[in-house]
């Protein structure tokens, strides 16, 4: 039939399928790192923010 001669083997096919718990998961945590550098810029501006204020009514 359609037998040859390989010298290299044939690779067999890769799925793509991902499961739809991991989905969940990558978008949780995104989202927590996200609320994580928001929560830590607001916060740095802040200290910034009072710094800068205190050095002014002196």
């Amino acid at each position: 039939m359609n037998e040859r001669n390989r010298k290299y083997a044939r690779t067999t096919k890769k799925c793509n399928q991902i499961p739809e718990s991991s989905e969940d998961t990558d978008f949780s945590l995104s989202t927590t790192m996200a609320l994580g550098i928001v929560g830590g810029a607001f916060l740095i501006g802040m200290v910034s923010g009072t710094l800068v204020s205190k050095c002014r009514s002196m």
